[in-house]
């Protein structure tokens, strides 16, 4: 038999279990013993947990469940958990009947605030129609929060806090006022200020009175108003003359700078015109005028120089017996370095315009 040769079969007939460690292989650390059963049943009683994000299998939203779920946040204008409550229970209420996915939780609220947080993408000028109608809604629920009281079912859990205020307030006793007396308002008029009295006496006026009304205080109170007129009157009259004054010494000084601007224009004008005047007569000098030139050669009366026939003998002597003799042009008995200047009939010429 095959079967006798195979050493777990031989084990097993003899009673014997299999080891549950194995060489070589990690064992985790002892725990207590659990029966396969019960372990079993905990884990079916045991609720699932439920990881973050969107469960396996569940679609995103639709064009159609956007609209819709715009429709229901439009209409009810929700401002806390209960009221997106009850829209969601709206909204999957209406997914069963047109057969799209329910959503659980908070899916249609995280919808619609990711709508508001959607950002333009790069080089697209134009924003979604779904964008815009949630900030349109947006502003409605702030607007519809703006002008209407809250009541505790929109705070959530703000009012339970509130009814705690409420029955501790509850608990305190009111006391009456020990005084029964009542105050009523009265209108009174301020007190008028007191009349002025008088500090002169009689006496004091009469005297005041007639040294107000003597002839010789009048006098001198009408000579002093006309010694003061007569010097405010001098005043302007001496005003007025350093004015004058002022004003003629402007005027002297402007014909004095048109007399000095018109005198230079004349000088430079009668320079101009002697200018020409020499430029157009030319040189006067005669030649009787010019120191006379002396005439001849200029080696006429050096002794050793000989001359034969405008030309000039030039001899060298060497020390060793040797002699050179050279003959030069005479150029100073020629006749024209003897002419005057004078004596030539150019002339300039004329520059006048």
């Amino acid at each position: 038999d095959p079967d006798l040769s195979d050493g777990p079969t031989i084990a097993k007939s003899r009673g014997l279990k299999p080891a549950l460690k194995v060489g070589g292989a990690r064992q985790k650390g002892k725990r207590k013993q659990r029966d396969d059963e019960e372990d079993g049943s905990e884990m079916e009683e045991r609720p699932s947990k439920r990881g973050p994000g969107r469960p396996a299998g569940t679609s995103n939203f639709s064009k159609a469940s956007t609209n819709k779920a715009l429709d229901l946040v439009e209409k009810l204008l929700p401002t806390g958990p209960k009221a997106w409550a009850h829209l969601t229970t709206r909204f999957n209420k209406w997914a069963v009947r047109h057969g799209e996915p329910e959503r659980p939780g908070k899916s249609v609220e995280s919808r619609y605030k990711t709508l508001l947080k959607y950002k333009k993408p790069t080089g697209n000028p134009h924003c979604p129609g779904e964008v815009k109608r949630a900030h349109r809604i947006e502003v409605m629920i702030n607007q519809h929060v703006d002008t209407r009281e809250l009541s505790d079912s929109d705070l959530g859990g703000a009012a339970n806090e509130d009814n705690d205020h409420d029955s501790s307030d509850d608990s305190i006793e009111i006391l009456p006022s020990s005084s029964s007396t009542t105050r009523t308002a009265v209108a009174r008029r301020a007190p008028s200020p007191p009349l002025r009295r008088a500090r002169l006496n009689a006496p004091e006026l009469v005297d005041k009175l007639s040294k107000a009304f003597d002839p010789a205080v009048q006098k001198a109170r009408d000579n002093d108003r006309a010694n003061h007129s007569f010097q405010t009157t001098h005043m302007l009259a001496l005003t007025g003359q350093l004015r004058d004054s002022q004003t003629s010494n402007d005027n002297l000084r402007r014909e004095l700078t048109a007399m000095q601007n018109r005198l230079h224009e004349l000088e430079r004008a009668r320079d101009r015109a002697e200018m020409r005047l020499e430029f157009s007569q030319g040189p006067t000098l005669a030649p009787a005028d010019l120191p006379a030139r002396p005439s001849g050669s200029r080696f006429k009366d050096v002794p050793g120089v000989v001359r034969v026939n405008g030309h000039v003998k030039c001899e060298t002597v060497y020390e060793d017996g040797g002699r050179c003799t050279e003959w030069f042009s005479d150029f100073s008995d020629d006749e024209k370095e003897n002419h005057a200047p004078s004596a030539s009939t150019a002339r300039m010429p004329d520059f006048s315009p």
